[in-house]
């Protein structure tokens, strides 16, 4: 049984034990027999309470507080900004753990005198939570205060229902200030249990824009969206109720990147498509399979090592698994001969020259997509692209049509020079095909032209055809929802199996992180936390 002069005893130790490993570390001084003596000045203070030592340091020695505050506030910033680059780059929380003890080694070899400043600083995995969800708040409030100096802004809106069968609705900002300024940001992600159709979408818009920015829609000039039926419907569209709600009307712009993608659909070539896509699944849906031909590769000297697999939803994934498979394709017909399955295709003359001239027009309407990818792009450089291709397809149609094919290498260099002729009349059907499709999805309307030459050729535009506010709308129209997809990609990157306990509040907050252009107030992010005595 204890007594209660141990149990007194005890208690004595436990304070002592508290008061050397918090306050010591705090403050230069010593607790002995309920008393604190001050290292720096010898004084004894009688009273063992915090408050007092900090009244006799703030008195007695105010430079040396004054210090102590300075790297405690330093240590606070640090924190804040790694746990920034956490959130940015995908990363666990938990990891923020690691990472300290690999500053701990680092600094214990580099400078071991550093160490004690290095440990004081909090990277638990709730303390990294913490100044993420602090960061986005920041960010949040950065964002408000902009938006009351936008002259005109422009919504990008996309839904996605890939994580988890929760949709996930994301909405961004893009406007201008009177001095030409941009901002681009992410306003919310919200996320939709029940319906995703263009009335529950169009109240989620309007509650984010209110709530988050408490911004109303009196100079929203346009929004941009991928065309979905629930986004753009003539009568229930997301867009219709919010022009309903607002009370006027909207430009509204399909992305112009999907308008590319589905003019490029014309193209039919699925019979070449579907042996390619075949073969590449063949070899590679079996391990041990996979692992011969690579090293039947080997022995050959390639061009490539492997074959990449097809997948529809990419932009660029065709291109790239034609290009792979026709420098590939001679090994590949060898490799087959020792297989019971036959492709006759790879004899076949004609399906060969389809599948030649098919890589190379692949090939231009990739490096047209990359052109329009990309953030902060503006409408009317995205639209000058897309007319220089149109012209640059006139001019291929004119040279096919003579039999002239320098701008199609692979043909170039796999089809005999005396089939030219004959194959440049065939193809030259296949890209007016393409050109038809782009002039009735990317024909410009009378305002896109004018605004097309505005740009091009100043001069040229009767001044009394420009409104005189026509450049600040023009900047602030998002010509894509690529900063959609890009987040989409960011968020599944973050929400995967290994991190199914993230909350949504917390994915949003990664988010918005990942996606900002603007620069954490660090400065009063520590501040704020050096008020809070709590932490």
């Amino acid at each position: 049984m204890v007594t209660t002069s141990e149990k007194k005893k005890r208690k004595r130790e436990s304070e002592n034990r508290v008061f050397n490993t918090e306050w010591t570390n705090k403050y230069l001084c010593t607790v002995s027999k309920h008393k604190i003596l001050c290292l720096m000045c010898c004084e004894t203070l009688a009273v063992p309470k915090e408050y007092n030592l900090r009244r006799h340091f703030e008195t007695k020695h105010p430079n040396l507080t004054k210090l102590m505050s300075t790297e405690n506030d330093t240590v606070t910033k640090v924190s804040y900004q790694i746990s920034r680059e956490i959130a940015a780059a995908g990363k666990c929380f938990t990891e923020s753990e690691f990472l300290k003890k690999c500053m701990l080694i680092a600094v214990s070899e580099l400078c071991p005198e550093k160490r004690g400043i290095f440990e004081n600083v909090s990277l638990s995995s709730m303390t990294v939570q913490r100044r993420i969800a602090d960061i986005s708040t920041n960010l949040s409030d950065q964002l408000k205060q902009r938006v009351t100096e936008f002259c005109f802004y422009s919504l990008a809106m996309d839904e996605s229902a890939k994580l988890k069968d929760t949709a996930h609705l994301l909405i961004f900002i893009r406007g201008i200030d009177k001095n030409f300024e941009i901002t681009e940001e992410l306003v919310g992600m919200c996320s939709m249990m029940g319906r995703t159709t263009g009335k529950e979408i169009s109240s989620e818009v309007i509650k984010c824009m209110n709530d988050k920015l408490g911004l109303d829609f009196t100079n929203l000039v346009a929004v941009c969206t991928d065309s979905a039926p629930a986004m753009c419907g003539k009568n229930v569209g997301a867009i219709s109720l919010l022009e309903e709600f607002i009370g006027r009307q909207i430009t509204k712009h399909h992305c112009i990147i999907h308008q590319q993608v589905l003019c490029s659909k014309v193209l039919k070539f699925e019979h070449v498509m579907s042996v390619v896509v075949s073969v590449v699944n063949y070899i590679r849906s079996r391990g041990l399979k996979h692992r011969t031909f690579r090293a039947f590769l080997e022995g050959e000297d390639a061009e490539c090592n492997d074959l990449i697999y097809h997948t529809e939803v990419r932009w660029l994934s065709r291109g790239s698994v034609l290009q792979h498979f026709i420098a590939l394709k001679e090994e590949v017909a060898k490799f087959l001969e020792y297989w019971p399955i036959k492709f006759p295709e790879f004899e076949n003359e004609s399906w060969n020259q389809d599948l030649f001239f098919f890589c190379d027009i692949t090939a231009h309407l990739n490096d047209l997509n990359i052109q329009l990818q990309g953030k902060n792009q503006l409408i009317f450089q995205m639209r000058a692209a897309v007319k220089a291709f149109k012209m640059k397809l006139k001019l291929f149609r004119n040279q096919l049509s003579k039999g002239e094919v320098c701008h199609f290498p692979t043909c170039a260099q796999r089809i005999p020079q005396h089939k030219h002729a004959e194959l440049g009349e065939k193809y030259a059907k296949h890209i007016n095909l393409l050109i038809e499709e782009f002039d009735r999805r990317l024909t410009l309307s009378k305002d896109d032209y004018i605004q097309l030459k505005l740009i091009e050729h100043p001069f040229s535009v009767d001044p009394e055809e420009v409104p005189g506010d026509f450049s600040l709308k023009t900047f602030s129209i998002f010509g894509s929802t690529y900063i959609c997809e890009q987040t989409f990609s960011i968020m599944n990157m973050n929400k995967n199996k290994q991190r199914s306990s993230l909350t949504d509040d917390h994915l949003e907050d990664i988010m918005k992180i990942s996606t900002s252009n603007m620069i954490p107030e660090y400065d009063k992010l520590v501040a704020k936390k050096r008020c809070n005595l709590s932490h």
